[in-house]
């Protein structure tokens, strides 16, 4: 049987169509950034995490190699 969950008050809910996103990045030295909660509309997210993707180190090195063989 499924379990009902209770939302207690104070529980955020997002939008429809939008996300809340927390980052946490670690830069080159080791030290960690953490940024704010917000809220993102959702296309926004898979735009971003695109970009980011693109320009990795590791994509840009597979290409790389792709390149030289």
């Amino acid at each position: 049987m499924g379990e009902r969950k209770d939302r207690s008050k104070g529980v955020r809910v997002p939008r429809h169509g939008y996300a809340f996103v927390t980052v946490t990045a670690r830069d080159a030295n080791g030290f960690v950034h953490h940024f704010d909660e917000i809220e993102a509309p959702v296309g926004s997210l898979h735009e971003a995490i695109a970009v980011l993707q693109v320009n990795s180190t590791a994509t840009q090195a597979s290409h790389r190699e792709a390149r030289e063989a």
